[in-house]
């Protein structure tokens, strides 16, 4: 709706305004929780890893965005000369895809991990609610762009897209870029509640409730550029994937808990 806005005599957009505030945002709400939860962390740490999963999810979010459009990105490669403003709309601004920052994420925290600088309860504390945050304000941003559209639709929230956008231009369409925004923040709600205290919680928690929020989502987009895989989207079979290993870490926890208690029953 709002794909850029006019800042200094340039055209700037407003997808990667978007992100840029989200990123700040969430690593606020890094520094405050480790400053609350685990204060034996650093703050220059804190801010220090932060800055490397942003890193590595951005990597992974554009690599895998453009592995999902290449034959149309090889396809328009002249538009970067005859329609640059499009080209880099299309293929350079926007086109990050989350599951591929996610991966590329949860690489960063295997490395960490790995280099015995901090705990995974610290990182799942600290960080784990951060990424729904700066995911719904992505979305927001995919909003604006015009990216990530729904499917068309007679009802009164569909949104007409002017032309000259990525979404198709004067057919109402479902705004499901807010839908899943929205979904986020609640998701960030509930990671942000004091009710974890055993570790791996959290982190069943958001792979059970994005898994079934982007499964959900996914029935309604309308972009063609999403991978198709047989009868599902690829982020619906990485969804399931999500969904399966949140139960399965559920039910791990479960066990554990009721095998500790066990003995003293006894």
């Amino acid at each position: 709706m709002l794909p850029y806005i006019h800042l200094i005599n340039r055209d700037v957009p407003v997808y990667g305004l978007l992100m840029a505030a989200g990123g700040v945002l969430g690593w606020l709400l890094s520094l405050y929780r480790a400053q609350r939860h685990t204060p034996e962390l650093p703050r220059e740490s804190v801010t220090r890893f932060y800055v490397i999963f942003v890193i590595g999810a951005l990597v992974g979010a554009k690599v895998y965005s453009l592995v999902l459009v290449w034959p149309s990105l090889t396809a328009n490669i002249s538009q970067l000369w005859t329609d640059p403003q499009l080209f880099l709309q299309m293929y350079v601004y926007g086109g990050m895809v989350f599951y591929g920052g996610l991966i590329g994420g949860a690489l960063c925290v295997a490395g960490l991990l790995l280099s015995r600088r901090v705990t995974f309860p610290q990182l799942e504390t600290v960080y784990l609610p951060v990424v729904p945050l700066v995911h719904g304000i992505g979305r927001i941003g995919c909003f604006c762009a015009g990216c990530c559209y729904g499917v068309p639709t007679d009802s009164v929230l569909g949104v007409v897209y002017p032309a000259g956008g990525l979404a198709p231009a004067g057919i109402p369409l479902v705004p499901i870029q807010l839908f899943e925004a929205a979904g986020d923040f609640v998701l960030c709600a509930l990671l942000c509640l004091p009710f974890y205290r055993q570790p791996g919680r959290r982190l069943a928690v958001y792979l059970l409730g994005y898994g079934c929020l982007r499964f959900a989502t996914e029935c309604f987009r309308g972009d063609a550029a999403r991978g198709l895989a047989g009868p599902l989207s690829g982020a619906q079979w990485i969804s399931i994937v999500c969904m399966a290993a949140g139960v399965a870490l559920t039910l791990g926890l479960c066990l554990r808990a009721w095998t500790r208690r066990r003995p003293q029953a006894g």
